[in-house]
């Protein structure tokens, strides 16, 4: 089984509240890659949401990693070939802020290692039926989220199309890569 590189699709340049899906260098990201490639999606690794460019012209988003949520410098993300994002995704200016104003409540919130991690590597190996979810979907901003998911959760609750629409917990990278990539966005 051979994973597809993804393939530079920006159409336009990426504006508050895009996303951006990049395929990854370290063991971890390859292994994530592997995962993807397994569930028959696209070879991605890691998931940002454009937020803003400040003063000094510098992109910054907002993404999940094993630290919890954060700000990420989004000059790694656009100056790699691999980069994807949905630019020309229609979005309204109030879409773009409310993604980005739902974005910033999550920072801080702690990396879903359990029920997003360990979840996804289930469900590619086939032994998704082994996992079961402790909490049902309340609504509220949730407590754990990895980079997918925290793309997925603010576009469904902006009412933006996106991966698994209602299922944001389950949305991986991959899901992310080929949403784009299908939409040509």
């Amino acid at each position: 089984m051979t994973a597809e590189p993804l393939l530079r699709l920006i159409t336009a340049p990426p504006q508050p509240g895009d996303v951006l899906v990049t395929a990854g260098t370290s063991d971890t990201a390859k292994l994530i890659e592997l995962g993807a490639v397994l569930a028959g999606e696209p070879a991605a690794s890691h998931v940002a949401v454009m937020h803003h460019l400040d003063a000094a012209g510098v992109p910054w988003a907002i993404e999940a990693r094993p630290g919890g949520v954060g700000w990420a410098d989004a000059r790694a993300y656009l100056n790699d070939p691999r980069t994807i994002a949905n630019s020309t995704q229609p979005k309204t200016a109030q879409q773009r802020a409310q993604v980005c104003y739902l974005a910033v409540k999550l920072l801080g919130t702690a990396y879903d290692w359990e029920g997003g991690i360990a979840e996804d590597a289930f469900n590619a190996l086939g032994l998704g039926a082994l996992w079961a979810e402790k909490d049902p979907a309340t609504g509220l901003v949730p407590g754990h989220v990895v980079c997918s998911s925290l793309a997925a959760w603010v576009y469904d609750k902006v009412g933006l199309a996106a991966p698994h629409p209602n299922d944001w917990r389950h949305v991986t990278p991959g899901a992310w890569a080929e949403f784009v990539t299908a939409a040509a966005w």
